[in-house]
């Protein structure tokens, strides 16, 4: 008997080691990805990089020449690797996307256009697209002019062509991935020089992108991480939250202040210290810049079956429902449409209700020489140099709902322009940060103008007023913010 128990031993572990030797080469896989990732887009070519976990000092050290002070150095542990766009999403890479989803652009979309250049600068205007960004490009040119979420239907499109998780990489990540084990200004060198060898900036790109590939790239093997285009994070834009972190990512703006998202990496209209590794800058997600694109994270495995590429969209208002012949389709469409209509009424009278119990008046006064005028999806805003650097406290009716929100006055010749996402009828200033009211060389506090007339245009005000949050603190803005457009 012992003799076959043996024999039956050394079956089970022969078993064993069969299915062990079996399984050891996908696990080899999972524990060490592919150095490089080619997804086919249909007529054109994505190519990504890998980007293992590890730690960095993000931000720069107070020495640091054209250092900026939202750069405050901290220590941060990426837990896991990414794959990351070798070069920042292209205008042939982009076309195909527009090309099998029918997909629009905000600036497409919008009755006001781009910011493109026009010979001397960004000016908006409705034919500046990404088709059209002002300076001529080829497929191989970064895609300009497109939004946060442009940017984001893009990634969400990845996801559902490979089945593999798709999205804008966090700051963190950025930087990891730009500085690639350097601590340097540029991960070519300390000096000016050093951005010359790296990428495309005001001193050496002319009026617009360049192909993307040309420059050196880094020990990752990433090109145009420094200039060519501004490229957009998911995080929103504050300062470091101090002390060591692990996969940070910002989702909450500061107190008081208008939600923005974070760009990195300089930009052709830019000068070299935009370049730096650490250099943060911020802008409204609705922004549509002849500077601005973007390049894709994604996840180390796929995680379900790709889909099939989808059809090109159809033109608006063509769209119908299957037909049946039973005509079921139509009755349950007719239904739930009644269904939503209702929902929607119920909806709609319970917010009213709610409004009406909560509503306060508005905080009184509005600052002398500030003014409002609209145009397309925004409106441009007017302000005397003394009130530059603050926070504006405004509140907008678009589309027949009040929005109540804050935006830092910035410095600009022609204006600024707010972007609201349609045609407000009416706006209203309502605060304004005290340290301003006391910079106006003839200005009274802020109860001083209890009386006078808040800056709107255009129509009538709504005669409901708004529902609103507790008070905003006045306080000075956050020093750190870089400029905009």
């Amino acid at each position: 008997m012992r003799p076959r128990r043996d024999r039956h031993r050394i079956s089970l572990t022969l078993a064993l080691a069969t299915e062990v030797a079996l399984l050891a080469p996908a696990a080899a896989r999972a524990a060490d990805p592919a150095p490089a990732l080619a997804i086919d887009l249909g007529g054109a070519q994505l190519d990504l990089v890998l980007v293992k976990e590890g730690r960095f000092r993000q931000g720069s050290p107070p020495a640091e020449a054209g250092r900026g002070d939202d750069e405050a150095p901290r220590e941060v542990t990426l837990s896991r690797g990414f794959y990351l766009g070798k070069v920042p999403v292209t205008v042939g890479q982009f076309k195909r996307f527009v090309e099998q989803t029918g997909y629009r652009t905000e600036a497409e979309v919008g009755a006001s256009g781009g910011f493109g250049f026009d010979g001397k600068g960004l000016s908006q205007r409705k034919e500046f697209t990404w088709r059209a960004p002002g300076f001529p490009q080829t497929d191989q040119h970064p895609v300009t002019l497109v939004t946060f979420k442009d940017a984001g239907e893009f990634a969400r499109w990845l996801t559902q062509r490979t089945g593999r998780a798709f999205d804008l990489p966090t700051e963190a990540q950025w930087e990891y991935a730009h500085r690639a084990g350097t601590q340097t200004r540029f991960y070519a060198g300390n000096d000016d020089a050093a951005a010359a060898a790296i990428g495309w900036f005001k001193g050496n790109a002319g009026s617009g992108t360049r192909p993307v590939g040309q420059k050196q790239p880094n020990a990752f093997g990433l090109h145009d991480m420094s200039g060519n285009v501004y490229e957009w994070c998911r995080d929103l834009y504050a300062p470091y939250a101090p002390g060591p972190a692990v996969d940070p990512e910002q989702t909450s703006a500061p107190g008081g202040d208008k939600p923005r998202r974070v760009l990195r990496g300089g930009s052709w209209l830019k000068d070299a210290k935009h370049l730096r590794a650490a250099a943060r800058y911020r802008n409204d997600p609705g922004s549509r810049n002849a500077d601005n694109g973007f390049r894709v994270v994604a996840a180390l495995e796929a995680s379900a079956p790709a889909a099939a590429a989808p059809s090109p969209a159809a033109p608006a208002g063509s769209a119908r429902a299957p037909r049946s012949s039973s005509g079921s389709t139509a009755a349950t469409v007719a239904f739930v449409g009644g269904g939503l209509v209702v929902a929607s009424a119920v909806i709609g009278l319970i917010g009213v209700l709610v409004h009406r119990a909560t509503r306060r008046k508005p905080m009184p006064g509005a600052p002398p020489g500030v003014t409002f005028r609209p145009q397309g999806d925004g409106f441009w805003l007017h302000a005397p140099p003394h009130l530059h650097g603050s926070v504006l406290h405004y509140r907008c009716l678009v589309k027949g709902a009040m929005r109540r929100t804050s935006v830092p006055i910035e410095a600009s010749p022609r204006g600024q322009f707010v972007y609201t996402g349609g045609v407000p009828s009416a706006v209203e200033a309502e605060q304004l940060g005290a340290a301003a009211w006391a910079a106006a060389p003839s200005a009274a506090p802020p109860a001083a103008h209890a009386a006078a007339p808040r800056a709107a245009w255009g129509g009538q005000r709504s005669r409901e007023r708004i529902s609103s949050a507790p008070d905003v603190a006045v306080v000075a803005p956050f020093r750190g913010y870089p400029s905009a457009y």
